[in-house]
């Protein structure tokens, strides 16, 4: 809340009354723009190439970790929203990874009564309905199956690469590394995604934390104009050790993530971890 001290060199109540109106209009319309862009554009400052011993140190962390995860079974809270899904409600829901590209998810309404069940076998996926004996099918990295589920799909599937440290081209092609004051900045140079809605190219820029070498961030960047269309948050990362004895012993995985499609007919997904186990026997 904003106070007028009124001292003798006062200004006339009219002019503060239109002075402090505008000062809340550039303020909520601030606070505005922040909410549609769900933080779009927060790393801000300069950034510097970095020396390519640096750039690799950065690179080999991230694909260490997404080699060392064989297998994770977690459970979640899915919150899901937005013009572009179907429904808009909570759920709770089981995940299971098998490395490279096998996933089970299962979705669970109040009560324990099941509402979908999610599978992908490489390229492939099936997502099928319980409630209504409904199987739709479909490639994540595909012509679209033009279901009103395509949506929902595309940002699970990012979100959960996003959870395995899966990130275009890390592992092949050219990146360029940038460093800022607080993230390093993951140009992916030669390699373009796309947008399975629309046909449209993709760029793909990644943030790491500098101090942790988490992965906080992930836009998918249309590539005629540089703006965000998706985008993918990582958060409150946690300590989760192998259930195996082995070299790896722990390794560090975000616990609430958050695929956001910034369109006006987008949509977000967020999945809060309760637990993970890793590397199971």
């Amino acid at each position: 809340m904003l106070s007028l001290l009124l001292s003798r060199n006062f200004m006339p109540l009219d002019v503060v009354r239109r002075s402090g109106s505008m000062l809340w209009l550039k303020s909520l319309g601030a606070a505005v723009c922040l909410l549609m862009t769900g933080c779009v554009g927060m790393h801000q400052g300069s950034f510097t190439a970095v020396p390519d011993d640096q750039s690799e140190r950065v690179l080999e962390s991230l694909r260490l970790k997404e080699t060392a995860i064989r297998q994770l079974r977690g459970l979640f809270q899915a919150s899901v929203s937005g013009a572009g899904i179907p429904f808009s409600q909570r759920f709770n829901g089981m995940m299971s990874y098998d490395s490279p590209d096998r996933v089970h998810l299962r979705g669970f309404l109040r009560f324990g009564v099941p509402m979908m069940d999610f599978h992908r076998e490489g390229n492939a996926y099936t997502l099928y309905f319980p409630a209504e004996n409904e199987t739709i099918t479909g490639q994540v990295n595909g012509p679209p199956t033009q279901t009103q589920w395509d949506q929902t799909v595309q940002l699970s599937v990012r979100a959960l690469d996003a959870v395995l440290g899966k990130i275009s081209s890390v592992s092949q092609g050219e990146i360029r590394v940038l460093k800022g004051e607080t993230h390093y900045r993951l140009d992916m140079a030669d390699r373009l995604e796309t947008d399975q809605a629309t046909q449209q190219e993709l760029l793909v820029r990644a943030w790491v934390d500098t101090q942790t070498l988490a992965l906080t961030e992930i836009e998918y960047r249309r590539a005629t104009d540089d703006e965000v269309l998706v985008s993918v948050q990582c958060e409150d990362y946690r300590t989760v050790t192998e259930s195996v004895v082995s070299d790896l012993a722990s390794i560090q995985l975000p616990f609430v993530v958050t695929a956001t499609d910034h369109r006006s007919n987008g949509g977000s997904i967020t999945l809060t971890f309760q637990e993970f186990v890793l590397n199971a026997a």
